[in-house]
């Protein structure tokens, strides 16, 4: 099931300090023959032994500059969150101040572990570099379990039940607007959903300057909306506060949910121009802006809804334009549905470059490895989140998604954490553009142990067992076809077929900076 020839290991304490660890995995044997530096794996990548693989090399293009670094973190922080969680952060605290308070917490931790993400990244600026680099340096074996885990978590949960959500939010968001007040059939919202997810998907696969446009447009439009709340808004601090600390964690599964995306830029670092400058400006200046940003929509919606008015309200934005901008509020939803289909595009973009990381380690079959020749796209990583996302569309139920999603996404995140001070050790001599403080990153190793641990306590329910319950299924494709190396028959048909029938190339690594 898995790639058979392009598997990159898991380094070592002795490994290069500033490369990547790769062999080539070879059927005939299940004994680590070489290391190779990540310039090798450009080069002496073997991909004649199964015949599926053309040997043609392209590359991703670096299309993106600072600016649309920028833009696409902007893209992907802000979208249905900062409508829609207020509610979920305020429900937690009972308190406006608190409230507050955890919305600059939130960002404040958003820009910490991107900076985490940022120091893997620029010491070797390959996409996905947390993936192997980081979380693949904790120990040899144990890392690339940890490695492929948080790669089949991601392709599997994180980036398509995400795309779901927000998909789903679009096209509940839009409906409101266009329809009348009884409310949209829910099999309405679910076929406008997938229908978007197809389009953008198209988008996406068809160019990557097409997808980078359409994303500083999308950009440009959530500007506008979050400026107009700012503007409306005068200081009104409510009363109250909460008895329950473990709840708190709640209030930052909501807030730090509104700040997701934020170690997003690292999936495309072969694509950033200039990578080790712009990776940690984009990453400082985009999340510095969305927590002004956020921060100000907060008090904005205080200045006019009180605690049980936000709290009763099932769109927060749409109570509060409701009360401030009269019958223009009516075009509101549709903006703001607008607002989260930019995050859908921006995701697809993303995810679709983890399988191709993924694919490159050892951890995807092979076909997920490669772009196609003339858009120069990764549309079999497309393709793959696409039809993912739809399926998670299909339930509908978008509080157990998020709920899916913020506890998986903590439990991997907090890895890489850990994996950024095992670095230090395993990589202490490598060239780091930035770095960040030892006793910054212990913070949020310590965060992250809070966030995974305190919302069980304070609200046990299934979807934490069913998220534990797929990452151990990950652990027993792990030991079939990455420890075990199985080689399905039907796997390696299906790669020349799919390379064949969309005309695909092997993508060597671009390593120019």
């Amino acid at each position: 099931m898995l790639a058979q020839n392009n598997r990159v290991e898991p380094t070592d304490s002795n490994a290069h300090e500033n490369s990547t660890s790769v062999q080539g995995r070879h059927t005939s044997s299940s004994v680590i023959k070489s290391r190779h530096s990540s310039s090798e794996l450009i080069n002496q990548v073997d991909y004649s032994e199964n015949g599926v693989l053309p040997h043609e090399k392209k590359t991703l293009k670096r299309n993106l500059g600072l600016f649309s670094g920028i833009s696409f973190i902007v893209s992907m922080i802000i979208g249905s969150g900062i409508f829609i969680s207020p509610k979920g952060v305020l429900r937690e605290t009972q308190s406006v101040g608190l409230c507050l308070v955890i919305w600059a917490l939130c960002g404040f931790i958003a820009l910490l572990g991107a900076l985490c993400y940022a120091e893997i990244g620029t010491i070797l600026p390959l996409s996905g570099s947390e993936l192997n680099l980081g979380i693949g340096s904790v120990h040899a074996r144990t890392g690339d379990v940890l490695a492929f885990v948080f790669n089949w978590a991601n392709t599997f949960i994180l980036q398509p039940s995400t795309i779901a959500i927000l998909s789903l939010t679009f096209s509940t968001y839009f409906l409101s607007g266009v329809m009348d007040s009884c409310g949209s059939p829910i099999e309405l919202v679910k076929i406008l959903a997938i229908f978007a997810i197809v389009i953008l998907a198209n988008v996406n696969a068809l160019s990557v300057t097409a997808a980078n446009r359409l994303n500083i447009i999308f950009v440009i439009l959530k500007t506008i909306i979050i400026l107009v709340i700012v503007m409306g808004g005068l200081v009104r601090i409510g009363k109250g506060t909460t008895n329950n600390p473990f709840s708190v964690a709640l209030a930052f599964y909501s807030g730090l949910w509104a700040y997701g995306g934020w170690g997003s830029l690292n999936t495309v670092t072969e694509e950033i121009k200039n990578p080790k400058r712009n990776l940690w400006l984009s990453i400082v200046v985009a999340v510095t802006l969305t927590i002004i940003v956020y921060v100000l929509t907060n008090i904005s919606y205080f200045t006019v809804m009180s605690k049980d008015e936000l709290l009763n309200s099932n769109a927060v934005a749409v109570t509060w334009g409701e009360a401030v901008l009269g019958p223009v509020s009516r075009g509101l939803p549709i903006l703001i549905s607008v607002s989260t289909l930019g995050n859908v595009n921006g995701l697809l973009f993303f995810s679709a470059r983890y399988c191709m990381v993924g694919a490159r380690y050892g951890y995807l079959p092979d076909v997920f490895s490669c772009i196609q020749k003339q858009r120069l796209t990764p549309l079999p990583g497309i393709l793959l989140q696409t039809i993912f996302a739809i399926c998670y569309c299909i339930p509908s139920d978008i509080d157990s998604l998020i709920t899916l999603f913020s506890f998986v996404s903590w439990v991997f995140t907090g890895l890489t954490f850990f994996a950024t001070v095992c670095c230090r050790f395993t990589k202490p001599k490598a060239h780091r553009t930035i770095k960040v403080p030892m006793p910054l990153i212990m913070v949020m190793l310590l965060v992250a142990l809070y966030l995974i641990i305190a919302p069980v306590i304070s609200s046990p329910n299934i979807g934490f067992l069913v998220a534990a319950l797929i990452l151990l299924v990950g652990l027993i494709f792990y030991y079939l076809f990455v420890f075990r190396k199985m080689q399905p028959t039907f796997m390696k048909k299906m790669n020349s077929f799919l390379q064949e029938f969309f005309d695909l190339t092997q993508a060597a690594v671009n390593t120019e900076v």
